[in-house]
């Protein structure tokens, strides 16, 4: 399969803006360190981690916003993007700052011309991406009587009108409501299908579960993994967890029944004495490891040596 994205070694450092840093001897903060990897046409590639792990020093690096100290990055291909390539992506910072006395309709007409769209393909472009998000009736008011969320919709229709053929979106979920998340996951979806390559920074893992391909888990600016969403790191543990309507010996109450995790060695052995007791199994059923917990692992369990 073609890789729209390829990152080769990709390291990029920073000055110590804090002065309190400063002063305790800190001069230099790590973005990302030896990073590399692809990203295929047509897939959603999630790249997850803590605040400050480096994933929008990665998105910036990509799209040419930020310099790096060292390193590849090729995109369609090229290793410097032409302006013509610009049209074909579109892009959702992690904070969008507009003016709040403009009208939307004055917003996403810019964004138009910078895309470099025609009057008539523009007003169709325009209508289309705001109806997608559900905010067509508003284009005639000001930003400033947008909520965050309505805000960040906005954002999603700049980055979409175009069409784009890469798509990178910065926490795409900020300031929206269960029902607005759902309806960016539900469009994402659609992107995909239509053959969209997103590159998804997100720090909510269980949309990344539902709607993502696979996943590169950033942590104090290095890769610590990338790994497909149906894996097995993320369903199978080897463990059972029985559940029996009986009081037994070392079962835990878990509302009305009583629970168990067996580890493969001894699952055979606890199976065969509930039998010869007459225990009452209600399920048997193999652990799975969430995203989250396979995550929450690899931080807690790292021994990088960094400040981010």
């Amino acid at each position: 399969m073609e890789n729209i994205i390829n990152i080769d070694k990709l390291n990029k450092s920073y000055k110590v803006a804090d002065i309190f840093d400063r002063i305790k001897g800190d001069k230099i903060k790590v973005g990302v360190n030896n990073v590399s990897f692809n990203v295929k046409k047509g897939e959603v590639f999630s790249v997850i981690g803590l605040n400050g792990a480096g994933k929008t020093t990665i998105m910036k690096s990509i799209l040419g916003l930020i310099e790096p100290d060292s390193g590849k990055i090729e995109v369609f291909g090229r290793d410097k993007l032409k302006r013509e390539d610009f049209y074909n992506i579109g892009y959702l910072p992690e904070i969008s700052y507009y003016p709040k006395d403009i009208k939307l309709k004055t917003l996403i007409d810019f964004y138009g011309d910078l895309y470099n769209m025609s009057r008539k393909e523009k007003n169709k472009k325009i209508m289309e991406s705001l109806e997608i998000l559900g905010i067509s009736s508003r284009i005639n008011d000001k930003l400033e009587k947008f909520s965050k969320g309505m805000v960040q919709r906005v954002g999603i229709a700049q980055a979409i009108m175009n069409s784009p053929k890469l798509l990178l979106l910065d926490e795409p979920m900020s300031g929206l409501d269960p029902k607005g998340r759902i309806q960016i996951m539900e469009l994402i979806t659609k992107l995909k299908k239509e053959g969209t390559t997103i590159v998804l920074n997100t720090h909510i893992l269980s949309d990344v579960e539902k709607i993502g391909d696979r996943i590169a888990i950033i942590h104090n600016g290095y890769v610590k993994d990338i790994l497909d969403v149906n894996c097995d790191k993320l369903r199978k543990t080897g463990n059972h967890i029985i559940t029996i309507a009986n009081e037994y010996k070392e079962f835990q109450k878990n509302g009305e029944f009583y629970e168990k995790m067996v580890g493969n060695n001894e699952f055979n052995k606890i199976l065969k004495k509930l039998i010869e007791n007459n225990i009452n199994i209600v399920s048997i059923k193999e652990e799975e490891v969430s995203l989250e917990k396979y995550f929450i692992d690899i931080i807690e369990n790292d021994k990088t040596v960094g400040d981010k």
